[in-house]
């Protein structure tokens, strides 16, 4: 019975609402509702706004960290492949020159390999390469650059590196003869010897050699330790005097010796190491 009575009085407060409604008597307590809440319901969203613009914030945030940080690897992606390409491209270059030094030394066989390191102390002028024992390099074999001219010999080697001393060491001497052109083909002959300073110097000269500017200077094969006819370099400047015993010149390497990346040593020729008579 109870339960009737409720259900009734349920009935009845809904059909009155509805019917107040319809006759938009319930509008100005509406109305006073809506005019007490709007401030209230204004002044909770400007409070809202700024905490939802933070939060907004953090989330756009975090999406621009994850976008820079793909970019990023992309980036260093990119630049991996770009360093890979050229180091390809230049390996090949190294070969085609290195193939074309060959052509001109149809009887040589060489070991391509890439300088590694430099001697720090300054007082000498000696390079690391990447070969070693394990590639048939020994101490004493012929070093050229890519082009074919002489940079040094090979004067220590373990398993699988090696050090290179330069002709510009102050350690080294070549046994030189100077190309000057002369119809009556001789050939002044002197030793090229490193030095600190200068860099390659032509000593031991005859004094009544017409050197010039500019001639060309090739290892002369005496003494046993490097083939004939190697280009060392050209003649840059000649020290004129008339009482010294001999002359002397300043020689510009052939190659660039403070830039080598990559040298060919001569693997079947050996030092002839000869000693006095």
């Amino acid at each position: 019975m109870r339960l009737l009575w409720w259900t009734l009085a349920v009935v009845s407060v809904s059909l009155t609402s509805i019917i107040l409604s319809e006759n938009r008597t319930l509008d100005p307590l509406q109305n006073l509702s809506l005019t007490i809440t709007a401030p209230l319901e204004n002044g909770l969203r400007d409070l809202a706004e700024p905490v939802s613009d933070f939060f907004q914030g953090l989330f756009n945030r975090g999406d621009l960290v994850r976008e820079n940080e793909r970019l990023r690897q992309e980036l260093e992606r990119l630049r991996a492949q770009a360093a890979a390409t050229e180091d390809t491209e230049r390996r090949l270059q190294d070969l085609e020159e290195a193939l074309g030094v060959k052509k001109g030394q149809p009887d040589s066989e060489f070991v391509i390999a890439d300088v590694i390191a430099q001697d720090p102390s300054g007082f000498k002028r000696a390079l690391a390469i990447n070969r070693g024992s394990k590639d048939g390099l020994d101490e004493g074999m012929v070093v050229l650059s890519k082009s074919g001219s002489l940079v040094g010999t090979v004067s220590l080697v373990y398993d699988e590196f090696s050090w290179l001393r330069l002709v510009s060491d102050p350690s080294s001497a070549v046994n030189i003869a100077v190309l000057t052109g002369d119809e009556q083909g001789s050939e002044p002959r002197g030793v090229a010897t490193g030095d600190l300073r200068i860099g390659l110097s032509l000593e031991l000269l005859p004094t009544g050699a017409q050197i010039a500017e500019g001639d060309l200077v090739t290892t002369s094969g005496l003494g046993g330790n490097y083939p004939s006819a190697l280009l060392l370099g050209s003649v840059k400047s000649v020290e004129e005097k008339p009482q010294a015993l001999s002359k002397r010149a300043t020689l510009e390497p052939a190659a660039d010796l403070s830039s080598l990346d990559t040298v060919l040593i001569i693997i079947n020729f050996r030092p002839a190491r000869l000693s006095g008579p």
